[in-house]
């Protein structure tokens, strides 16, 4: 399944921070996220719906059973 704008956010941030621990990654990211400006944050959720879209075209009849 796509990948949510979070989880973007955080696979870039973990990928700027990798002399970090996961540990304090962890601890650091959902605090990085908080802090974005709707501004920012928009740019990330505008990703996660490309993504969204390119998932949909490319796997037309998946659905996501949990």
């Amino acid at each position: 399944r796509p990948p949510n704008a979070f989880m973007l956010f955080r696979s870039w941030y973990c990928k700027t921070q990798a002399d970090r621990k996961k540990g304090d990654l962890n601890k650091m990211v959902p605090e990085q996220w908080k802090a974005l400006s709707p501004e920012e944050r928009a740019k990330w959720i505008a990703l996660a719906e490309e993504k969204k879209k390119e998932h949909r075209t490319r796997y037309p009849d998946y659905k996501y059973c949990p």
